[in-house]
């Protein structure tokens, strides 16, 4: 197992982030080597297997609708445990053509879908049975060490970390800090969306929108913060109801996760 690191040495992938060394408000730190944040894994060279089985890795749990996983497989490293967990299914394919004509001439529309996106993972009852789904998994196999992702590791896992990190207790300033750093990760992300759509000829207006596509922003954070007070009061309703935990379930957790 390799030493403690924040930014994991991936090299043919996007934000893979290990979630240890955070301070609880009750003085506890989450654990290193337990939780791991990233993008997909289709892109992983054998080194950057090599690396995560190194790493500890023990469960890749893919948080990707089918389509995501049917056009872009991960690459899992051997012995390492699969397992699906679609947050929601995506319904369409987002072609260039469908990009350019909805991003090309309001420059504030991609920050509109974005925070739509994230008020959905809170109100959507797709979204939540998922994140429901996703604790349960984590209850019940806690050894080892679980990375989990999306297609970029922001708004999907990025919220899922969110979560976790407040059932277990870690300050909320550590928790934005945490979230908000995967828009420094994603600019290589955006500039490379932005390079392969200017064959079309893109407008300053559609690379506006696309930065807001593919990263993240305190904005889209408190879309969602509002949203769980709006329909939850305050975080511990939300921890209750929206994922199911008890009390018990919530202890469990912060005995596996945190030292």
């Amino acid at each position: 197992m390799t030493e403690n690191k924040r930014l994991l040495d991936i090299k043919n992938g996007y934000n893979f982030r290990d979630i240890g060394g955070y301070p609880t408000n009750d003085g506890h730190t989450t654990k290193w080597h337990k939780i791991i944040r990233s993008g997909n894994l289709a892109e992983l060279d054998a080194k950057d297997q090599a690396y995560l089985k190194n790493y500890g890795i023990t469960n890749d749990i893919d948080l990707r609708s089918k389509m995501e996983r049917d056009s872009e497989p991960d690459l899992v490293p051997d012995g390492v445990k699969y397992s699906q967990n679609p947050i929601f299914e995506q319904k369409e394919r987002r072609t260039a053509d469908v990009m350019l004509q909805r991003y090309s001439e309001d420059p504030t529309i991609g920050k509109l879908h974005m925070k739509h996106v994230y008020e959905n993972l809170i109100e959507s009852p797709i979204a939540r049975n998922s994140y429901r789904n996703l604790f349960q998994r984590l209850l019940k196999d806690p050894n080892g060490c679980s990375l989990m992702h999306c297609s970029q590791g922001k708004d999907r896992t990025g919220m899922g970390i969110v979560m976790l990190l407040f059932v277990l207790g870690v300050k909320e300033e550590d928790i934005k800090k945490d979230y908000l750093a995967s828009a420094e990760q994603m600019k290589p992300y955006v500039q490379k969306q932005i390079q392969h759509y200017e064959r079309y000829n893109i407008n300053n207006i559609f690379k506006e929108n696309v930065n807001a596509l593919y990263t993240v922003s305190i904005d889209y954070y408190n879309a969602a913060m509002n949203k769980i007070k709006e329909l939850y009061g305050n975080m511990d309703n939300f921890i209750h109801e929206y994922l199911n935990l008890s009390d018990s379930d919530v202890q469990k957790l912060r005995a596996e996760y945190l030292d």
